[in-house]
């Protein structure tokens, strides 16, 4: 379990974009656990279903520079972290204009604000910027995206990188985590299908090291209170399958495991290309902070505590 024992000197008041994200919620986790949390704020660009265990959100559409603009020259936060991003990786394919738009001009709304107010922006990228020939991957190691959702991924990357702003990029894989209106992730996705009782396929050959959204909270509160700046890849102890995830997932949620039937990628008929092996190396995110990222039982183990906790019964047995 984190401890926050220290107080900053200066409390940052910090913006969080993207309050219906998993991360968001992983975020105020940590927030509301500290004596600051009237510096935190939640901004929604549009619509998101109302959970009275999350704070107030402010409406605002980042992707229209003059609405951000106003909101923040009023609000003038000292940190913004940008959790939001179109990430349906097929409908990418088809939806380029709105993938464009949310990851990368909106992203570059974000770089423009954060140069007007002077603040230092923690970004979120992923793995898919490579192409999973050789992974996992390392933050020197040279991106090429193979669909096009990564493509806007790295292109906002790249934005951040050349906007003259202070900048921190955290590249992470396959988050999974609790949330109250339980969010959907592959965790998710894999108990809804066990409860259905029916076998189902899931792919052995994409392999990642799956990522607990806390850890990547107490990381990115770790950043903040540091300033550092910079790439950092920050993933699970664990590097897998998906298909040896998914037994896992039945394992310690006490399921059906031989319901997870393996399939191939080709099987599925993605309209996008994946990058097979996949996952980032944590050691500088590690050594730079001290800290350890869960491996997939602890992890899932964390997750289905914290499902008890929180009334989900059904996912705690």
């Amino acid at each position: 379990m984190y401890t926050f024992r220290e107080i900053p000197e200066e409390k940052p008041k910090v913006l969080i974009i993207g309050s219906g994200s998993k991360i968001a919620e992983a975020l105020w986790r940590v927030y509301k656990r500290l004596p600051y949390t009237d510096d935190v704020f939640f901004m929604t660009s549009g619509h998101s279903e109302y959970d009275h265990k999350m704070p107030p959100s402010d409406s605002c559409d980042f992707t229209n520079r003059k609405e951000l603009k106003e909101y923040c020259l009023e609000l003038q936060p000292n940190v913004i972290i940008n959790t939001a991003a179109y990430t349906n990786v097929d409908k990418a394919e088809s939806e380029r204009q709105l993938a464009w738009n949310v990851n990368v001009s909106g992203v570059e709304n974000i770089v423009a604000v954060c140069r007007l107010v002077d603040a230092h922006l923690i970004h979120f990228s992923t793995d898919y910027v490579f192409d999973g020939t050789h992974g996992p991957y390392t933050e020197t190691d040279t991106p090429h995206p193979l669909g096009y959702y990564a493509k806007t991924k790295l292109a906002g990357e790249n934005v951040c990188i050349g906007g003259n702003i202070d900048w921190t990029i955290i590249r992470t894989n396959v988050l999974y985590g609790a949330t109250h209106l339980l969010k959907p992730d592959f965790v998710m996705w894999v108990l809804n299908k066990l409860a259905e009782k029916k076998p189902f396929g899931v792919v052995n050959d994409q392999f990642s090291n799956p990522t607990l959204i806390d850890d990547i909270a107490y990381f990115t509160h770790k950043i903040i209170r540091s300033r550092k700046k910079g790439l950092f890849h920050a993933g699970g102890a664990d590097w897998c399958s998906r298909y040896d995830f998914a037994r896992m997932i039945a394992k310690v949620f006490k399921q059906d495991e031989s319901l997870i039937q393996p399939i191939t990628t080709a099987e599925l008929h993605q309209a996008a290309a994946r990058p097979m092996r996949g996952g980032v190396i944590p050691f500088k995110a590690e050594a730079t902070f001290g800290i350890r990222f869960s491996g997939i039982e602890s992890g899932l183990l964390t997750m289905r505590r914290q499902l008890q906790m929180d009334g989900h019964h059904e996912w705690a047995l």
